[in-house]
């Protein structure tokens, strides 16, 4: 008689018997691997730590019910009135919200992520704090830097779902090979006050992004001979929270990643290779293939509370929100005084006068497609990880990092959509979406649904909808009225279309 992990399990076995199956199944996989067997031992990747996708939230003793801790005796004040509990970002639906479709196509090459990211906070409390809560040390959410993404990948879907798995701990990594003393400080060349271990770090910074340069041209040459990139650590790129390390992180994070990727490199993170194990997108395979078909965009959106005492959705929160986008995803915070839409992030297209300054010797792959889009190669982006045979001329993925301070309320809501969702509705309609329903994640539901039922494209969608401070007062001025016809007409529209077509 088979025991019960010897037997695959069906829907009609409960989420604790299914997560217990596997954990035994892997083990077990392991055990006969040892004794020569064909089945072999979990890759590394199922070894490293997985992302953190919860928040932790400190909730007053009696909002918890039944409260476990009455029945072990007296309690004191403390343990009555705060419990800290977890809470998983996907299920907070009155928070975070999101949803994808593939549309017409057979697959989905949209990917997206959200968590909390182990880096230092990067926001400086306001100048108006009191003295104790500046002082004062960050509770866990407070503390926390929450990390939203949304990938598209093109070509299929290996780069999008690699920046998925791998981005923020390529960032994480990054943040304290950067960072040892883990204190975001700001660094200067021409600060002579800085003490010498801080001036090593950034000699020791300065060498690892002058290998990356070297390895770039080495690797790929071409565009990449002569281009010179601003980590962001010195100049204009020094932000005002205080931290220029954040720039310099990502951009060297994205960078790495990249030629980690279309060279099949083994991150610098992980262990050696282990003799006999079979070689996979994060072991690297130098002697087997060595690139991979497609490329992805990407667009990510860090947010840090200023104070340790709120979440940066709390009302009366400042946080500071960085940007850091390549290609046509796109970012969007709605204004909450007049509920307007406050676009994030510029598309890397052949058409934008600042990509085709940056690729003018290559001017002989600037082209049109059949409807008329202008391209560079075969590509509609100009900047985006992976497209390995299109480096050379000068497909990047060098981001566009940009940082904002969101003062109390005044935004209600940030939006992170794919091209499947921008190239069908405009900013101020997803916005006037969002506005209309009551949560987040009913949202980002409705905004794929409206792209399903009037896009014609029928690409890939992926929404993700994020509370910030101004979310109850999100409908207070227009409630979405501003667009409301326009949608209405536009429903319309496609009904008689798709009608007329069933009709035929």
């Amino acid at each position: 008689m088979m025991t019960p992990y010897q037997r695959a399990w069906g829907l009609r076995d409960s989420y604790s018997f299914i997560s217990r199956y596997l954990s035994r199944r892997q083990t077990l996989c392991a055990e006969v691997g040892l004794r020569g067997s064909r089945l072999q031992k979990p890759p590394i990747y199922q070894q490293r730590r997985w992302f953190r996708d919860y928040f932790t939230a400190v909730l007053p003793g009696s909002s918890l019910h039944p409260d476990p801790q009455l029945r072990k005796g007296k309690l004191s004040s403390t343990d009555r009135e705060t419990t800290t509990v977890r809470i998983p970002l996907r299920s907070a639906k009155h928070h975070f919200g999101v949803s994808t479709s593939r549309g017409t196509r057979p697959y989905n090459e949209d990917h997206s992520q959200a968590g909390v990211i182990d880096i230092p906070p990067f926001s400086s409390p306001p100048e108006n704090a009191p003295k104790e809560d500046a002082a004062a040390p960050m509770s866990d959410v407070g503390a926390s830097v929450f990390y939203y993404g949304v990938f598209d990948g093109h070509g299929g879907d290996t780069a999008s779902l690699y920046l998925k798995d791998n981005l923020h701990t390529y960032i994480e990594q990054t943040s304290r090979l950067f960072n040892p003393t883990s204190t975001p400080v700001p660094i200067s060349p021409t600060n002579a006050s800085l003490p010498e271990a801080l001036k090593a770090h950034h000699k020791d910074r300065q060498k690892l992004q002058k290998d990356l340069l070297h390895d770039w041209k080495s690797t790929v040459g071409g565009y990449w001979r002569r281009v010179k990139i601003d980590f962001g650590l010195t100049g204009s790129k020094c932000n005002s929270s205080g931290s220029p390390t954040i720039p310099s992180v990502l951009m060297y994070s994205l960078l790495k990643l990249d030629l980690d990727f279309i060279t099949n490199s083994r991150p610098f993170y992980l262990p050696p290779t282990v003799e006999g194990e079979e070689p996979t997108l994060l072991s690297g395979d130098p002697k087997g293939v060595t690139t991979f078909k497609g490329g992805s965009t990407s667009t990510i959106i860090l947010i840090s509370p200023s104070t340790p005492h709120h979440p940066y959705w709390h009302p009366e929160q400042t946080s500071t929100l960085i940007t850091c986008h390549l290609g046509d995803t796109r970012a969007i915070l709605c204004r909450t005084s007049d509920g307007t839409a406050h676009p994030l992030t510029l598309p890397h297209s052949p058409s934008s006068p600042t990509e085709s300054a940056r690729l003018r010797r290559y001017t002989h792959a600037f082209n049109h497609d059949s409807f008329g889009e202008e391209r560079f190669g075969f590509l509609a982006n100009t900047r985006s990880v992976g497209d390995a045979s299109q480096k050379r001329l000068g497909v990047s993925a060098e981001p566009d990092i940009s940082s904002l301070v969101l003062h109390p309320s005044e935004y209600s809501f940030l939006v992170l959509v794919t091209d499947g969702v921008s190239g069908v509705l405009g900013d101020q309609e997803i916005c006037d979406i969002v506005k209309e329903e009551d949560t987040p994640e009913k949202a980002a539901r409705e905004i794929t649904e409206f792209v399903e039922e009037v896009g014609e494209m029928g690409d890939n969608a992926t929404v993700l909808v994020v509370r910030l401070g101004g979310w109850e007062k999100r409908g207070a001025e227009d409630g979405g009225e501003r667009t409301r016809r326009l949608r209405m007409w536009r429903r319309e529209e496609a009904g008689e279309r798709y009608g007329r077509g069933r009709m035929n």
